[in-house]
């Protein structure tokens, strides 16, 4: 029996890490279906979009990535604040353009890919922080801020960071496709 629980947690492991690493090329993609087949149906999905980039850009403003655990600012009130604020980006996407396919990617391929994500990102950092992640883990919810605490504070935001993790690149990324979708939607 333990042979085939160990074969498991290997098949498993394989699937999280391929999932985890399409990520990034996934995301792309969900950019480029939403540019050729999405169309504008309502406006006020961009509410959503904006601030789930906010979320990223606080988030890519405040992580020295595998220097230092980031538990400030927007990461005092929630461990994966990157990831929802993919999830608000794509969510206004799929809500804008409300486009089965446009969905059902995002439905596909989000939670395979993002949850795979946080399972080997959470491992290690519990391997590189140990008890201090632990700690952390305990008081701060992964992926949905429960309540916002007092100890929320914007100071350790750098625009240099943002800029050295690229987060600049998704706003540029995110403008060119609103746009074709605006376009698209005068002709």
């Amino acid at each position: 029996m333990g042979k085939y629980r160990t074969r498991l947690y290997q098949i498993t492991m394989n699937a999280i890490n391929f999932f985890s690493k399409l990520r990034v090329s996934a995301g792309w993609f969900f950019f480029i279906v939403v540019a050729i087949i999405g169309r504008i149906h309502f406006f006020w999905p961009i509410i959503l979009i904006v601030i789930g980039e906010l979320f990223r850009t606080i988030a890519s403003g405040t992580i020295v990535k595998n220097e230092k655990l980031a538990t400030s600012g927007i990461y005092s009130i929630v461990r994966h604040p990157l990831y929802l604020g993919s999830m608000l980006i794509g969510t206004g996407f799929v809500l804008m353009c409300m486009n089965i396919f446009v969905g059902l990617y995002f439905i596909v391929f989000f939670p395979l890919c993002y949850l795979s994500a946080i399972v080997l990102e959470e491992q290690s950092l519990e391997k590189r922080f140990g008890s201090d992640f632990h700690q952390y883990r305990k008081n701060v919810p992964a992926f949905f801020p429960i309540k916002i605490t007092g100890k929320f504070r914007s100071d350790t935001f750098s625009w240099k960071l943002v800029f050295q993790n690229k987060e600049h690149y998704n706003w540029l990324t995110l403008l060119a496709t609103i746009l074709i979708l605006i376009i698209k939607s005068r002709f």
